[in-house]
């Protein structure tokens, strides 16, 4: 409503409280109850009218604040989304850590990023994406929506054949494995939000990650719902797990472990001190791998490579950021990663420059 037809809608409120004629049969009490009557009616049609022309109130973008940085004297950016200043530093850290490799070694146009680091209770964004493929696969979403389950289905296949085989993760220190179940540490692990994902994040978070409401709006989507990413404008988004969320999954495996076992007391004290060794060798290594899941997700939006290709680079910069890093070089973690993804990149320029003259040579040949 313009200012023009608010000014009328006032004058007719006005001139209904001072008409001196009746608007109502009987006496002049009821006159003014109906006067009254009318200035109720009108008022809120004024607010409605004023509310209709609102926008939704947005309460994520709030959030979301730049982070800039220099390397190597020229200044970067990307923008991060939290709820707490501890947790807008510890993904702040992470994510510049992540974007120096990166522009150190691979390409320096990292991008217009956004980071998203979860707040402590809330789901992690696999469960809506596993509550859209279920709701898809019984025949409970409209066609056209289900249509775009198998786009969520690759999106997640890469995710998780980048941190593991999907069924657990491999962890060595000090010269001795373990493989950790996948679905125990699932929601420590961090993903790139793309595509119908990030809409699907988007839904989530209007419904205050709500089980049953997220639930009910799946199913009403329509094929239009899914259209408009308010991630749009961003090159590459990024969510990052809670900072306690590794913490939590590891008390919890430690638990399990203690249930299942017949132990006596002293048993179960030698467990726990084994624990107290071993949780700092897995929290490095889930912390290599979140730092490792984001110099893909920038490396693949930025960049040419194949996808076997970005497998290789970050696999090089895992690598060195694992409690058992096999490489032996000396000096800080940040230049050894530098290196080791760079000398990557110089294998890969040299093996597409001989595949270049190869080609050339079986065209002449030709």
């Amino acid at each position: 409503m313009d200012a023009t037809a608010r000014r009328n809608l006032r004058s007719r409120i006005l001139a209904t409280l001072g008409a001196g004629a009746v608007c109502c049969g009987g006496t002049s009490m009821s006159i003014f109850n109906c006067r009254l009557l009318m200035f109720g009616v009108l008022a809120l049609a004024a607010t409605w009218a004023e509310a209709a022309t609102k926008p939704a109130k947005d309460d994520f973008m709030p959030f979301v604040e730049l982070a800039p940085f220099v390397v190597n004297g020229e200044s970067l950016s990307f923008y991060v989304h939290a709820r707490t200043k501890k947790d807008r530093r510890y993904a702040e850290g992470l994510a510049e850590e992540v974007i120096k490799v990166v522009h150190e070694s691979v390409t320096p146009k990292t991008g217009k990023g956004l980071v998203i680091i979860g707040q402590k209770g809330e789901p992690h964004p696999i469960h809506v994406f596993r509550k859209f493929l279920a709701l898809a696969k019984d025949g409970k979403l409209d066609p056209a929506v289900a249509a775009r389950a198998p786009e969520l289905s690759g999106m997640l296949d890469l995710w998780q054949e980048g941190i593991g085989d999907g069924k657990s993760i491999h962890i060595e220190a000090d010269g001795d494995a373990d493989d950790l179940d996948f679905e125990k540490i699932v929601t420590a692990l961090p993903l790139p939000l793309e595509g119908v994902g990030a809409k699907l994040y988007q839904l989530a978070w209007a419904e205050g990650f709500d089980d049953a409401k997220v639930t009910a709006r799946l199913k009403a989507l329509q094929a239009g719902d899914l259209d408009g990413n308010q991630f749009a404008h961003f090159d590459w988004v990024f969510y990052l797990a809670p900072r306690g969320a590794l913490e939590d999954a590891l008390d919890d495996i430690i638990a399990d472990a203690l249930k299942k076992e017949k132990m006596g007391f002293f048993e179960r004290a030698t467990v726990k001190t084994v624990m107290l060794f071993v949780k700092p060798m897995i929290r490095k290594a889930i912390e290599g791998l979140r730092q490792g899941v984001m110099f893909e997700t920038v490396v693949r939006a930025r960049t040419p490579y194949t996808h076997e290709e970005v497998s290789t680079l970050t696999g090089a910069y895992i690598a060195v950021l694992m409690p058992d890093q096999k490489d032996k070089s000396t000096g800080p973690e940040h230049e050894r990663a530098v290196k080791a993804v760079s000398d990557r990149v110089r294998l890969l320029a040299e093996k597409k420059a001989v595949e270049a003259v190869d080609d050339g040579g079986r065209k002449t040949v030709d």
